[in-house]
């Protein structure tokens, strides 16, 4: 019994799946082995009633080919224009490749868009926003001037513009409340403060002038090698204006030790260095008289004057001071002594004196450094001073 056929709707054998047009094409155009039942050719054509008959469906079979505007066969037109029920499923695949093919390509378009986009946008917003935020906080822990300044040259529509504007002012108020306190104070570390706190301060000149003189007066006070050097490098590095620095340089040499020391004219510099003041001290002709060579040169003058004459000067000039007494301390653990090639020793020593005025006031004065010289039997025969400033009593 025939039956028709599933693609194209004629008739077919009973035994084969399609006729025998759909069948060719089917092995032709997709490469499959379409199974035939047996006398294919027999069963698939009917029987013809004669041979002429037969010779002429023969030759009519063969397709006529007429021309159509697009230039196609008839038989391919309508082979292409088959409803999906008439296609069979291979060929249904077929047709859907190039709709799959088109929508992998939009979805990959749309999904490289939608990540460009995410990344400017999170570029734009979320990586800017989070680089600000940690701007601003490390702006809020430095908490300077300068910090504020440089977070708002760079955001200059930052979202805590406003806020930094503020708290700069509120340290421009507390910077000049700051230095009016430093006008009276003594404590050098404030000073030093102030300086690491508002390093671009326009009090910085001022701050450190009156940072110098302190700390020169404190040099004075110490008045040893290792404050004075102390000073020159303070100076040297900027850390103060170093308006002292050349009387510091010659203060260091005098009270530096260039040359060996020998313990045995050590001790007994000092023994000559501690009777001479503690006779001063003590406003003791004889004790003063002990220690003095024959002839003595003040002020390290070229005038030559006696033992009993410069006792007697050095004497008066303690009494014309406006104390009742006056006490000379020299610190003879920062002496330095050089000996000379004639033997002889150059001595300095630091001192400071000690007034108890008249009025019972007592007053003490510190940065002296006393100049000695001594001959070959440890007696001073050369004395004078420097002073901690010029009108120093």
């Amino acid at each position: 019994m025939s039956l028709q056929c599933p693609l194209c709707g004629k008739n077919k054998a009973e035994k084969n799946l399609f006729c025998s047009e759909c069948t060719l094409k089917l092995n032709s155009e997709y490469e499959v082995n379409v199974p035939k039942g047996e006398d294919f050719a027999k069963e698939d054509l009917p029987e013809p009633e004669n041979k002429d008959v037969e010779k002429k469906k023969v030759v009519d079979k063969t397709p006529v080919i007429t021309e159509s505007f697009d230039h196609k066969p008839k038989e391919e037109t309508a082979w292409n224009n088959r409803t999906a029920e008439q296609k069979s499923y291979y060929e249904i695949e077929r047709d859907k490749r190039p709709n799959r093919t088109l929508y992998v390509t939009v979805s990959m378009f749309i999904l490289i868009l939608a990540i460009v986009a995410a990344v400017f946008i999170y570029n734009q917003h979320v990586k800017d926003g989070n680089l600000e935020r940690s701007v601003w906080e490390l702006t809020q822990r430095d908490n300077s001037i300068d910090a504020y300044l440089d977070y708002i040259d760079e955001y200059p529509q930052g979202k805590y513009v406003d806020e930094a504007k503020t708290k700069m002012l509120t340290l421009k108020s507390n910077e000049a409340d700051a230095w009016e306190n430093l006008k009276t104070s003594e404590n050098t570390i404030e000073f030093t403060d102030f300086l690491e706190k508002y390093p671009q301060s326009p009090y910085e000149r001022m701050v450190k002038n009156r940072l110098d003189s302190l700390l020169w007066e404190s040099s004075l006070k110490e008045n040893s090698s290792q404050a004075y050097s102390d000073y020159i490098n303070m100076s040297l590095s900027g850390e103060i204006s170093g308006q002292y620095i050349g009387d510091a340089q010659k203060r260091f040499a005098m009270l530096t030790q260039t040359t060996p020391v020998d313990e045995a004219d050590l001790e007994k510099i000092k023994e000559t260095v501690n009777g001479f003041f503690i006779g001063l001290s003590n406003a003791s002709h004889t004790e003063l008289s002990n220690y003095l060579a024959p002839i003595v040169r003040r002020f390290n003058s070229s005038t030559n004057i006696s033992n009993e004459t410069m006792t007697g000067q050095l004497l008066l000039l303690a009494a014309k001071s406006d104390a009742k007494s006056v006490n000379f301390d020299p610190e003879i653990t920062k002496l330095k002594y050089e000996k000379m090639g004639s033997g002889t020793y150059t001595v300095d020593v630091p001192l400071q004196k000690t007034f108890d005025g008249n009025n019972g006031a007592i007053s003490q004065i510190k940065g002296y450094i006393v100049h000695l010289k001594l001959n070959t039997d440890y007696k001073i025969y050369s004395y004078y001073e420097t002073k901690p400033y010029s009108d120093a009593p």
